[in-house]
Order: C-alpha cells, then structure tokens, then sequence
C-alpha cells in the first residue's frame, strides 16, 4: 500500500481505473470501451475515520465510496450496478459532476472489513484483483 496517503477525494487525478476487462462477464456491459469495463479505486483515508486507518475505496454512480471490504460483501448484480462503468467517458463525465468534498457510504453499524481473497466462484472480484495486481505489481 502507499504509504503517501491522504484523504480520499473527488480529483480525477487521485483515482485508479481497474479494468475488468478479464471478467467472464465483461461483455455484458454496454456500452464498453475496449478496455472496460471498469471499477473506479483510490487508496487513503475516510476523513471521518478518527483512527486513519488507510483503505482502498471504490467510488459507484451515486457518487460516493465505499471500502473495498464493503463492496466485496456485496452481492455482485448490486456491485455490478452501482460500481461498473463501461467506458472512460462514462467515468471523466460522472466525476466532473462530483462535489468537492468527497462522500462515503457507510453501512450502518459496521466496521469496514479488509478486503480478504475473493470468495470462491466470485468471478469479478476474481478479475478486480488480477487487475490491481498486475497495475500495482504487488503480491497479496
């Protein structure tokens, strides 16, 4: 993980673009772009998270993140929703539509958990992380 983190925010500079790309399941999203389609992740802080505990977030159409822990434990139709984006326009014209300030959804009463090896048979978080993986160079 990074260790220059700060809070997460809305700059489309911040952000990394996961192609999923590889999921079984890709080309059932239209439009897509010849890499997409996509999950939108940046590695910091949650500004109301008192212990400052770096996270990996993902940012959905809402326009608002949520921990990567969060979004594994979603079932992957609601995932698929809300956090897929199909093309690199889709995602520059919802960002430059963000606020300022950076918004979180936050589960009611629950911790984020960490992000653990995807379950077996989760095919697009089976992709996300071979994705990652292979963007960053690390070796979960």
């Amino acid at each position: 993980m990074n260790i220059d983190l700060r809070n997460i925010t809305n700059h489309y500079q911040d952000v990394k673009l996961i192609s999923l790309s590889t999921w079984r399941q890709a080309n059932e999203i239209t439009p897509r772009d010849r890499n997409g389609p996509y999950v939108v992740m940046q590695e910091g802080y949650d500004p109301e998270d008192t212990r400052l505990i770096p996270e990996e977030f993902v940012l959905g159409r809402s326009g608002k993140w949520l921990s990567l822990g969060h979004f594994f434990q979603m079932p992957v139709p609601d995932r698929r929703a809300e956090f897929v984006f199909g093309t690199v326009g889709e995602i520059i014209q919802m960002m430059n539509n963000l606020p300022s300030k950076a918004e979180f959804l936050r589960p009611a009463g629950k911790e984020a958990p960490a992000p653990s090896a995807p379950a077996a048979g989760d095919e697009m978080a089976g992709a996300f992380q071979a994705a990652r993986t292979k963007q960053t160079g690390e070796t979960k």
